[in-house]
């Protein structure tokens, strides 16, 4: 960005407007030292109690760079919020250039024999480590912290990178009791700024500085005594929905000089990527994989059994380090050393369908934890991961060969976050990302009841989609005795024989069997046996706590959840009272739960089937499906009574 402003400022002093944080370091007032509890949220394991920041752009001579200053203040309540002593500030770079802080200072404060005593942070807390392809972080530790401090600190962020303006976070996942923002902006530089979240500031004002030669206007946020953020069940990312102002520069106004699109398009960023050494012709180039790509499609003719053939290869080949990317790195490198970032490990399916003549192209998207794409702000940062898509016939197949354990034109569950963007010479836009497979779970058992109540038979469990996914993974990483103790940890089970199948065959449905007996999941008083027929994967808790919700609901794909089991009655016992059918649908076929309890005979058969049906329920839903989850916990909780003849 440095790059841009070369030559467009040649006869401008360099002048600093900073505005002045609201608390003076070092300066702690006893009550807050002898706060025990936050009266406003007394759960709080700590309170950032100012949080201030300020942006402004220095100006010299052919030269334009982005001063931030940062001053926070916070009160540790409870042991759970020490963390809060380990900070990190991310540094951007490019190139040689790197975004680099000055002025850092820390300390922490204790209350000692009514007296404050300080400890300031040394030098040796203080150290920098690899984030990302682009980002570092700076890191330190402040010292003597503990239940009843208060830290502070405060620093100077300088950056030539004036894209990289930065945003303002009003809300954590603690309460701050003070924020307050001043970002400046230069006449000259137009930026888009749009709030997200749901806490309103106290105060938003704009005052205009006249400068040397331009005009400065000064946009300053105060809110006051905001809530902690409360994750909830099934939200994408935390940074979705907390309450922030986001910066982004649109364009450069410069007098007598023609508009400086900086923000541009989303088509001139494909037109940007098709042509650009490090995206586009990393497909059309790196011929290293011209031998191996042929040798594996040898003798085919089908586009399908070359996708087929190449994503297998790759997929159990090659090891993805766990790096979401969406620019590769030495491809040639990553081939041979077998291991590389997701960019690097699907470029390579795409490079290698190109050399067989099946042409691909990237997708890019952003994955769910690093948050939705707004497409009206065309700004590449939106994305960080990339997939590849490929045409065959009328059908889109979308592919990432980083999952060892997922069939083939299944997304893994990172990827399902709205839309991704295709970059292509012929089929630009934008596409949506749909999940092609549920997370489905199917549980069988017939076992027979003695007259003391004890359960003695066989159990299965098999699996689809995403929870095969689950199951392999947990099944491989440690072994089978090791999945084994930890799948049975939580159950009062005597397990007598057990066996796996399909656990490597990828296309098929891997299935686990267990022969066992159960002694005390039953009840006996006298004659009567009371029985809850739900031996596994019975629903206690609602997850949707909330009356309300003020964020979607967002599972990211469709869930279903089957429980079958037949029961044989011991001898001289009959069904005395029995669960009633159950049926509810919610409007559209959202969701569904269905409970039905049957004899036949000595046989009681029972079915209970929960199905989530689509993958994402708005605000409006969310009393239906909340209600759905109670009624699923009521109904599994109803028993079998028996009693003797």
């Amino acid at each position: 960005m440095k790059s841009v402003f070369l030559g467009l400022f040649v006869l401008v002093v360099c002048t600093v407007y900073a505005q002045k944080s609201p608390i003076k370091f070092g300066v702690i007032p006893q009550e807050d030292l002898k706060m025990t509890t936050y009266d406003m949220d007394t759960s709080a394991e700590a309170v950032m109690l100012t949080n201030y920041g300020s942006a402004y752009i220095v100006i010299s001579t052919g030269n334009a760079s982005l001063v931030y200053e940062r001053h926070v203040r916070i009160k540790i309540l409870k042991k759970g919020g020490l963390d809060w002593a380990n900070v990190s500030i991310p540094l951007y770079h490019s190139g040689s250039n790197e975004e680099h802080v000055t002025r850092l200072k820390a300390s922490t404060y204790n209350l000692e024999n009514g007296k404050i005593v300080e400890t300031e942070m040394e030098k040796t807390s203080i150290f920098k480590e690899k984030h990302s392809r682009s980002i570092n972080l700076q890191k330190f530790s402040l010292p003597n912290v503990k239940e009843g401090s208060i830290i502070e600190y405060s620093y100077t962020l300088n950056s030539d990178f004036l894209t990289s303006f930065p945003n303002w976070q009003f809300q954590y996942d603690i309460p701050v009791r003070w924020s307050e923002y001043w970002a400046l902006l230069p006449d000259f530089l137009v930026f888009q700024k749009y709030m997200q979240g749901y806490i309103t500031p106290a105060v938003y004002e704009v005052k205009d500085f006249s400068r040397d030669g331009y005009r400065e206007a000064g946009h300053h946020w105060i809110s006051k005594n905001v809530p902690a953020f409360k994750e909830e069940p099934f939200m994408t990312c935390e940074d979705d929905y907390v309450s922030k102002i986001n910066m982004a520069l649109s364009h450069i106004t410069m007098p007598n000089q023609m508009v400086r699109e900086i923000m541009g398009s989303w088509s001139g960023l494909n037109n940007k990527l098709i042509d650009s050494d490090d995206f586009g012709k990393v497909i059309t180039g790196s011929g290293f994989l011209k031998t191996k790509a042929r040798e594996l499609t040898t003798g085919m003719t089908d586009p399908m059994q070359k996708v087929t053939a190449i994503f297998s290869y790759v997929q159990q080949t090659l090891e993805w380090d766990g790096t979401k990317d969406k620019y590769p790195d030495n491809l040639k490198k990553v081939f041979d050393d077998k291991k590389g970032t997701a960019a690097d490990i699907n470029f390579i399916v795409a490079a290698m369908l190109e050399k067989v003549d099946v042409p691909a192209d990237m997708v890019l998207l952003s994955t769910r934890d690093h948050g939705f794409i707004r497409q009206q702000y065309p700004m590449d940062d939106q994305l960080n991961y990339a997939i590849v898509s490929v045409i065959l016939g009328d059908k889109v197949l979308l592919l990432d060969a980083t999952e060892k354990y997922l069939p083939m034109g299944v997304l893994p569950e990172r990827c399902l976050n709205g839309e991704g963007l295709v970059i292509s010479k012929t089929r630009h836009g934008w596409m949506e990302i749909k999940p092609k497979a549920k997370s489905r779970t199917a549980i069988n058992s017939d076992l027979v009841i003695s007259a003391e109540g004890e359960l003695k038979g066989k159990m299965s469990f098999s699996y689809d989609g995403y929870a095969a996914q689950k199951l392999r993974k947990d099944y491989f990483k440690n072994g089978e005795a090791d999945y084994l103790n930890e799948f049975l940890s939580d159950k009062t089970w005597e397990v007598e024989k057990t066996e796996f199948q399909n656990m490597k065959e990828i296309d098929k449905s891997p299935r686990q069997s267990h022969e066992l007996v159960v002694r005390e999941h039953a009840t006996t008083a006298g004659d009567v046996i009371y029985l809850n027929p739900m031996l596994s994967e019975q629903i206690t808790d609602n997850i949707f706590k909330a009356e309300t919700r003020e964020y979607p609901v967002d599972f990211g794909k469709p869930l279903e959840q089957t429980y079958m089991a037949r029961f044989t009655l011991p001898e001289n016992y009959v069904v005395d009272e029995m669960p009633k059918p159950k049926v509810v649908t919610l409007p559209n076929n959202a969701a569904k739960y269905t409970y039905n309890v049957t004899q036949m005979g000595n046989v009681v058969s029972v079915v209970s089937m929960l199905q989530i049906n689509k993958s994402m329920f708005v605000q409006d839903e969310y009393p239906h499906l909340r209600e759905l989850y109670n009624l699923v916990i009521a109904k599994q909780a109803e028993q079998i009574v028996l009693k003797k003849k």
